[in-house]
């Protein structure tokens, strides 16, 4: 199921403290560019893991943020869609419905927040 975002509905969505946004490019990329304002950074092979095996208050502790239900709507954002489209993938596998995926990614947040 592709459920997808815009540039606008993000910048609706990190208005919104329900809306988890998920920046799940590696550590070099974020230290090079930073995340995407509003998100949490998971790099994307470890989402699974995290989603699966953090408790709440660990998940909390971490990333200042309440562990999202399967009923969250979460958005994941990496470069340019591919491989946030691919852990929305994974994540919708696993009973998370509301998992979205930001297909211009931080290309086209970089282009369209700088115009």
């Amino acid at each position: 199921m592709a459920l997808n975002v815009d540039y606008k509905q993000l910048l609706e969505a990190q208005k919104d403290d329900d809306v988890l946004i998920v920046d799940v490019r590696e550590h070099a990329e974020i230290n090079e560019t930073g995340k995407l304002p509003g998100s949490i950074h998971i790099p994307m092979d470890n989402v699974r893991q995290i989603f699966l095996n953090l408790s709440e208050e660990e998940f909390e502790e971490r990333y200042s943020r309440p562990k999202p239900s399967k009923d969250t709507k979460i958005i994941f954002s990496c470069r340019s869609g591919k491989r946030s489209g691919a852990v929305q993938e994974a994540m919708q596998k696993l009973g998370y419905t509301r998992a979205y995926n930001y297909t211009g990614g931080w290309l086209d947040w970089e282009s369209k927040s700088k115009s």
